[in-house]
């Protein structure tokens, strides 16, 4: 099956994440990362004609694309939101860089594990909060919810120092 679904749809799927990405290594990442998702649903796409295969590839190209470009708007407002700012000398910028990451680290101890781990999950490593959900065995709104308390603990923790 897998042989068959690469040979008919490899080249469509890359064009059209191409389209979609505007860069030819990006999209070729994206048809990959496609086609590892057909590879968790093998029983689903095995059950479906050519056309509702060729059909479910883009769609999930399509939703991995929109998925990616939402976490990178919201990474790029977290920065915004969260990285100090420039600094007017440049000879003191590496102290300076180095006494805001201790501060942030020690932002980051007052969190207990599970709550930075989650964190960094979401956030740094881009799992969605349904991927959270599945990994972690709870709702994606409860993921959703200890996200956003999190936020409000580094927020306060920030303001206070």
């Amino acid at each position: 099956m897998w042989e068959t679904l690469y040979d008919d749809f490899w080249d469509k799927l890359v064009r059209f994440c191409c389209r979609l990405t505007r860069d030819q290594d990006a999209a070729e990442d994206l048809a990959q990362e496609t086609f590892l998702r057909a590879m968790g649903h093998a029983g689903l796409l095995a059950g479906l004609s050519a056309p509702q295969q060729k059909a479910w590839l883009f769609e999930t190209a399509h939703n991995l694309f929109c998925d990616a470009a939402r976490r990178a708007a919201r990474e790029q407002e977290l920065l915004q939101k969260y990285a100090p700012p420039p600094e007017e000398e440049p000879a003191d910028d590496t102290a300076s860089a180095a006494m805001s990451g201790v501060e942030l680290s020690a932002v980051f101890q007052k969190l207990p594990l599970r709550d930075a781990a989650l964190f960094f999950m979401r956030y740094d490593a881009g799992y969605t909060a349904a991927e959270l959900a599945q990994m972690t065995g709870e709702p994606a709104a409860t993921i959703r919810t200890r996200l956003h308390r999190i936020r409000k603990q580094l927020q306060q923790a920030l303001k206070e120092d």
